[in-house]
């Protein structure tokens, strides 16, 4: 079908112009024209739709409505050789977060922000309030892009916040629209078991495209060619359903080589228990290389940068809290990552470290003066055994401790 239109590329999430303007952008354009103008009125300027930027190795652009496009450096339409990556919530059947029916704007805008423990980091809010009505799950997706300058690659995670009154069993993965080059077609996207790591490419484009899960081990991946995930070649009109079935499969797609149309894959972290009003954490990366071999190299230097992103302590919240506090860490049991949750009522000298059960210190994830505020820490339990361990805030002359167990 030659350039392959479709309307996940003229999405109603982007304002774009072009002889084929399907339903759903039409509808989302209005209402983007209708609020941009709500707010003028009002004496506010428009939000800001996107951050482009990169590392000097890696170009992004990443929306309102928490789609990340990866290119060349600087970022042009003409380098992009990954389409959209997106996360994708799986609450049941009936009920999935993706970015064409229901990801919507939040008041947390795409921007750049600080102290992330990166060189810089750009962050967008999104929730499942588009479409009507509104459908299940009831999350927020908070998605933080994190860079290195002159890295080939991204570190992208996804906080995915439980926003219902009721405990929700959801799974989490993150969706990739593969584009070598700005084209579609004849891609071959390819899983290397030995290394956890997807990559694709086109002949003729001299681009490979990686990805990895790095916080835990990848629970699977379900590749397919773009007529079997879509019932319409020019646009993205898989179901739920569909969705589900990719988030639940358990088993490892290796080798896809696409049609005319193109392809997906959907990169799966697994099952995630979350109490309501709780949150998880999920890491993945994707980088660029010249060959098969430095795009999974690439991964690698990312997934060592990962272990060292994951043991800084990130600002959470600006309000600052009425007192100090220690959280118990989420998840527990844990395998093999965890994240601690802690407020400083006032600026202190910090200290959080993790202990076994004998009192011997593991780890010290946090030594530092901190302003006020509340934090949260990425204990990474590589290299460590089952059983339980213990974790103590010292902040000034407030101490807490509080008991985890880590399952293998």
């Amino acid at each position: 079908m030659g350039t392959n239109v479709r309307s996940e590329y003229l999405t109603s999430h982007s304002v774009s112009y072009s002889h084929f303007i399907p339903g759903g952008f039409m509808k989302r354009f209005l209402q983007f024209l209708v609020a941009s103008i709500a707010l003028v009125l009002a004496g506010f300027s428009v939000g800001q739709a996107q951050v482009t930027t990169g590392t000097g190795a890696i170009g992004f652009t990443l929306d309102k409505y928490g789609r990340l496009r990866v290119g060349e450096f600087p970022y042009a339409t003409a380098t992009r050789h990954m389409n959209r990556i997106t996360p994708i919530v799986a609450l049941n059947k009936d009920a999935v977060l993706d970015y064409t029916n229901n990801a919507n704007v939040t008041s947390y805008l795409p921007q750049m922000i600080t102290g992330s423990g990166a060189d810089s980091a750009a962050r967008v809010v999104i929730d499942n309030t588009y479409g009507t009505p509104i459908q299940p799950p009831n999350v927020r997706v908070q998605i933080t892009v994190y860079m290195w300058k002159n890295a080939k690659y991204l570190i992208y995670r996804y906080r995915v916040y439980n926003d219902s009154t009721v405990n929700a069993p959801l799974y989490i993965g993150s969706f990739a629209s593969p584009s070598p080059a700005n084209t579609y077609d004849l891609q071959t996207v390819v899983y290397n078991t030995a290394k956890s790591t997807s990559y694709f490419y086109k002949t003729g484009v001299p681009i490979y495209v990686s990805q990895k899960l790095l916080n835990k081990n990848l629970y699977s991946i379900r590749i397919l060619d773009w007529d079997t995930y879509s019932t319409d070649p020019d646009n993205d009109a898989a179901t739920d359903s569909v969705r589900y079935l990719m988030s639940t499969y358990t088993k490892f797609d290796t080798l896809v080589v696409a049609g005319i149309d193109g392809s997906v894959y959907q990169m799966n972290a697994g099952l995630y228990n979350l109490a309501r009003k709780d949150s998880a954490d999920v890491y993945f990366a994707v980088g660029l290389g010249l060959t098969a071999a430095e795009a999974i190299a690439v991964m690698d230097s990312a997934q060592a940068k990962y272990s060292k992103l994951v043991t800084a302590v990130e600002k959470t919240i600006a309000v600052v809290p009425a007192q100090f506090a220690l959280e118990q860490n989420y998840p527990n049991p844990f395998n093999p990552s965890t994240q601690i949750r802690f407020g400083l009522s006032v600026r202190s000298s910090v200290t959080l470290t993790v202990y076994d059960a004998l009192g011997r210190s593991m780890r010290t994830l946090v030594n530092q003066q901190l302003d006020a505020g509340e934090y949260t820490s990425m204990f990474d339990a590589a290299g460590l055994s089952s059983g339980v361990y213990f974790y103590v805030l010292k902040a000034g002359s407030f101490v807490e401790s509080k008991r985890m167990v880590l399952i293998r």
